[in-house]
């Protein structure tokens, strides 16, 4: 996974994508955008305590320098649910224009120009592309949705309309890192041994991405079809937005991905 300037804003890219010439997609930076303070300057999320005005702006930005439309711009509405809905024509534009009724932290479309947005800041963003029936998702893991397996739930669903795991890739972004996500016990002990270290006065340290990477991997898709960043999101809180890195007030990121026609 490298960094790519695509005019004013960078985004973090994955090779298991690159081969693609319908999928467009990345993770954001903080680079590139309007907001301001804790939010500076590419915040994608209207529910952090952002101006609304800088996060449509962001909005604009995103999709101007990536050629997208914004009006079929969709995303997650992140609740650290295992919630996943499929978008259809009469969803498109919900979680930006239209907002959803209840949590929804996974996206999934068979639909061409449209694209899906998931949010993070610190958490875990999943971008999906099942190449044999055409159809892409978006998912937000937080440790509630990891436990619940949704990155496994999406991965599923894609085969039970259709896909072939052999034909499913799937790209994990910059989250926090095992080196710096510091749980309680009762967060870790919901997880196998091999994927926290203990610490003393009862706690752990969890490597979330690697949770993800396993949940999709179990659903038998290639080990050569994922990409997992390595990036930690609060070791590079000069890049990306961290919650723990900003003490709860940061702007967020956005995994986005879209097929063309």
């Amino acid at each position: 996974m490298c960094i790519t300037e695509i005019g004013t804003i960078a985004l973090y890219q994955s090779d298991v994508f690159s081969q693609f010439e319908n999928i467009i997609h990345g993770f954001t930076t903080r680079k590139g955008g309007v907001s301001r303070g804790a939010y500076e300057s590419l915040s994608m999320s209207p529910r952090r305590g952002d101006d609304i005005e800088c996060v449509h702006k962001n909005e604009e930005i995103l999709c101007r320098e990536l050629s997208l439309d914004i009006k079929a711009l969709t995303s997650t509405r992140q609740e650290h649910t295992d919630r996943v809905e499929v978008i259809d024509e009469k969803r498109i534009g919900y979680g930006v224009k239209t907002p959803w009724d209840y949590g929804v932290d996974a996206c999934i479309t068979t639909l061409k120009n449209v694209p899906l947005l998931c949010y993070s800041a610190d958490c875990v963003p999943v971008l999906i592309y099942a190449q044999d029936i055409c159809a892409i998702a978006a998912v937000h893991a937080g440790w509630r949705g990891t436990e619940g397996g949704i990155s496994k739930k999406t991965v599923q669903k894609l085969i039970e309309i259709g896909a072939e795991p052999k034909n499913i890739y799937a790209a994990i972004g910059p989250c926090i890192g095992q080196c710096c996500y510091e749980v309680d016990g009762d967060v870790a002990l919901k997880f196998e041994e091999k994927y926290y270290v203990q610490k003393p006065m009862d706690k752990y340290m969890l490597d979330l991405g690697r949770v993800n990477y396993d949940l999709i991997k179990e659903c038998g898709v290639n080990e050569e079809n994922i990409t997992l960043s390595g990036i930690c999101t609060k070791c590079n809180n000069d890049l990306f937005f961290s919650h723990r890195g900003q003490n709860g007030k940061s702007g967020t990121l956005a995994g986005i991905i879209c097929m063309r026609e």
